[in-house]
């Protein structure tokens, strides 16, 4: 961690130096702070451990929960496939789940590409064709058609993938979700409509439109290093997208957009994927060990965003795999303050956030009755 200099000093020798503390003392008080780089494992920051019990009929639990208050109690919601669980927040206590129906006046579908739990009930991406709005015990509400693009697109993918997160406004009832390409196309290139903001109230989409870099044009055909990541900032009215091999956050308000750097203190290698063709079918096969840039998650509590990067992954002589991953830390004002190192086989790069801190899952737990997930708190130099 690197040390700044202190900003009181009380012991003056001479009168150069007491001329020079006047100087540094002014500058300390007067001008904006500016952000010390430091670097660290993510591990520092664990205060404790959330235990959430499985039942019978669970295989694993989602990475990222809800946080709720209703009647006086808080409590997480979480949706992985067709069964969404709820639990007392922080006992951990199971309180039920609900299996939601595929087909039927109460159907979801049989293919659901993402979901957001909200106040208002769950949002569905419904087989590519629909969001279906739901409540919390598995009731449909309603179903919107989702947003119509043109057939330049090639084939369209709403989802969650990469990161990607639904984000939804109670008081104006609009619903923000991504387009994420299968893997990028030539065609894709001069496509711009890939983010949409849906008003359910009228049933109009209109897109929040953005194009690839052009040294995309190197990447066709890449299952990972052609995807794209988006998220929402509702408190500054800000999308922000991550790009794969771009150093640096497209940051739009709407009217404008700029580029914010946010590089990586480590070494990367982007290394292209192989696309083989198998008889009748297409087969992709990215680097598995291929550096990348992936999502951006804001943590409220500490105003943070992180940016997740997986930064090598090794294949050892034993056939273990061994992981190096960071998150790149900024402010809201976009400055690079700071970067946490982990490995991502044993803690998940995705989680949730509470009034408590932000919660990790723990990928290798010591029991098969329970899921870990471990609590961050950010109290950064």
């Amino acid at each position: 961690m690197k040390s700044h200099l202190p900003c009181n000093f009380k012991i003056i020798k001479t009168a150069t130096s007491f001329l020079f503390g006047l100087i540094l003392l002014f500058s300390c008080t007067d001008s904006k702070k500016e952000a010390v780089f430091f670097t660290a494992d993510l591990a520092d920051y664990i205060v404790d451990t959330l235990y959430l019990e499985k039942d019978t009929l669970t295989r694993s639990l989602p990475q990222g929960f809800a946080f709720m208050e209703q009647n006086g109690q808080s409590f997480l919601f979480g949706v992985i496939g067709r069964r969404m669980y709820q639990y007392s927040y922080p006992s951990g206590k199971l309180e039920g789940t609900v299996d939601f129906e595929i087909e039927g006046p109460d159907g979801i579908g049989g293919f659901v590409s993402g979901d957001l739990v909200t106040e208002d009930g769950i949002f569905f991406i419904s087989d590519q064709k629909a969001i279906v709005h739901t409540d919390f015990h598995g009731k449909v509400l309603d179903r919107f058609p989702l947003p119509n693009v043109p057939e330049e697109r090639l084939a369209v993918n709403f989802s969650v993938v990469n990161g990607n997160r639904m984000h939804y406004d109670k008081e104006k009832r609009q619903l923000i979700l991504a387009d994420v390409p299968f893997v990028l196309k030539e065609p894709n290139m001069a496509y711009e409509d890939w983010v949409w903001r849906y008003d359910l109230e009228n049933g109009i989409a209109n897109p929040v439109s953005f194009s690839y870099p052009e040294i995309y044009s190197a990447y066709y055909d890449d299952p990972e290093l052609g995807l794209y990541s988006h998220i929402f900032l509702a408190m500054e009215n800000l999308h922000l997208v991550s790009f794969p091999v771009t150093d640096s956050l497209l940051v739009m308000d709407g009217k404008s957009a700029k580029w914010v750097n946010s590089k990586s203190s480590a070494p990367l290698v982007f290394q292209k994927g192989r696309t083989e063709q198998r008889g009748e079918y297409m087969v992709f096969s990215p680097s598995m060990e291929t550096s990348r840039y992936k999502w951006v998650i804001f943590e409220p509590m500490s105003q943070l965003l992180l940016r997740y990067v997986d930064i090598e992954t090794k294949i050892l002589e034993s056939g273990r795999v061994q992981n190096k991953s960071s998150f790149v830390l900024h402010n809201l004002d976009f400055e690079t303050i700071g970067e946490l190192f982990f490995n991502n086989r044993q803690i998940a790069p995705s989680g949730f956030a509470t009034p408590d801190g932000y919660y990790f899952k723990l990928l290798n737990p010591a029991s098969d009755d329970v899921e870990e997930y471990v609590r961050i708190v950010f109290e950064l130099p």
